[in-house]
């Protein structure tokens, strides 16, 4: 009976020393992981920001050569430097550009399974705000492109006359 108490007493200082440790490993553990999730995040909007940079620099051809295979074998370089062109003349220079958010999407229609990004920035092109989306493929290397789009945003209409107030009346302040 000594005997059992005695390792059950050795067991018991064995776990509450080891308690803290375990606790502060995971811990560790927990921080590595959001550590490698947060830069990986900040690796889509980097890799993002530069590829839609290329787009301001008239590099389209930079832009498929650096685009993912999916992207590549969906849209000749030629077809797409006309569609950036496109864009360019459709919406001038590109004055500024911030980053507004990040999309996950699992399995996209018309691409190979995967796990996929969507990094919308609000930018400032000479003829109008837009809203630019660049939509990254995560591969072992990092971050590819595999598509951009542009889209004007609407003005906001000015807001509307009060109820039972004439046409043309100005709002309240």
């Amino acid at each position: 009976m000594e005997i059992n108490k005695t390792r059950s007493r050795t067991i018991q200082t064995a776990v509450k020393r080891l308690a803290p440790a375990c606790a502060f490993a995971a811990l560790l553990s927990v921080g590595q992981a959001h550590a490698q999730q947060s830069t990986s995040l900040d690796s889509a909007v980097t890799t993002a920001t530069n590829w839609a940079a290329q787009a301001d620099r008239d590099q389209a051809d930079a832009m498929w050569q650096a685009s993912n295979p999916a992207m590549q074998k969906s849209v000749s370089k030629a077809d797409w430097s006309k569609y950036v062109d496109g864009l360019k003349k459709q919406f001038g220079a590109t004055q500024s550009r911030t980053w507004l958010q990040i999309g996950r999407v699992e399995n996209p229609n018309g691409l190979p399974p995967g796990e996929y990004l969507n990094v919308a920035f609000a930018a400032k092109h000479a003829t109008a705000p837009t809203l630019e989306t660049v939509s990254l493929a995560k591969t072992p290397s990092g971050w590819s492109p595999v598509g951009y789009v542009v889209r004007a945003i609407p003005a906001t209409p000015p807001p509307a006359a009060p109820a039972g107030a004439p046409a043309g009346a100005k709002p309240a302040k």
